[in-house]
């Protein structure tokens, strides 16, 4: 896979038209849906670097801190009315005194005008967050016309799907300037989000003839040529 000197060159966003609406894939790893004021994000997996902390490995704290930073920015930017998190919202179930949550609750009351939905993932076991923090969780898929939100991208007839999970990345380039890189999949049966987690591990994906694949890296998107 290469960019194409054909494509416009890589902006902080890049616009879509999906099911005849439009929507915006965002540099930060967000998708905004103007029409409805709603931002998009999959995977946030708070809490991800705790967990593996007390597993004993040495990885580098405040990721969560970060991500929050971002995604109110993200907020900030569209002024967005609802957030809508596709899944996997936490890395592991959190206990009321885990240190995170209370940096979230203020994260919470600082946009507590913003409605807040989340399609639950296969990391997000449990009813709820130990804490009130005003978050609406539904499980299984979500039909909003013409899109279906859910956290793993199946197929759905209602519409296309907007989904994560899966973590995409292509790997660009070949031998040592090899880059491995979070995108945007358009493929047939919907569009997949890169996880908004900086802290996240992905997935290859194997983009079909008719697919789109948009490079998401230093707060820009690009689209790539399949081939």
């Amino acid at each position: 896979m290469s960019l194409s000197a054909e494509r416009p060159r890589a902006n902080h966003q890049v616009e879509l038209e999906l099911a005849g609406e439009r929507l915006c894939l965002r540099g930060d790893h967000s998708l905004y849906w103007p029409a409805r004021s709603t931002l998009f994000v999959a995977d946030t997996h708070f809490g991800k670097a705790g967990v593996f902390r007390k597993q004993g490995l040495g990885v580098p704290s405040g990721t969560t801190d970060t991500d929050l930073a971002r995604l109110g920015a993200a907020l900030a930017e569209t002024q967005a009315k609802r957030l809508i998190v596709l899944g996997d919202f936490v890395h592991a179930p959190p206990a009321a005194d885990t240190p995170w949550l209370a940096r979230f609750a203020a994260w919470r009351e600082q946009h507590a005008q913003v409605e807040m939905i989340v399609t639950r993932g296969n990391h997000d076991r449990g009813e709820c967050l130990p804490i009130d923090c005003d978050v609406r969780w539904h499980a299984g898929s979500l039909f909003e016309s013409p899109f279906v939100l859910r956290h793993e991208p199946e197929a759905d007839r209602r519409g296309p799907v907007l989904a994560g999970h899966v973590h995409p990345v292509v790997h660009l380039g070949a031998g040592r300037e090899r880059l491995r890189a979070p995108v945007f999949w358009r493929h047939a049966d919907g569009l997949m989000l890169p996880a908004f987690c900086s802290f996240a591990g992905g997935q290859r994906i194997s983009p079909a003839a008719g697919d789109r694949v948009f490079v998401v890296g230093d707060g820009e998107v690009v689209e790539a040529a399949i081939g």
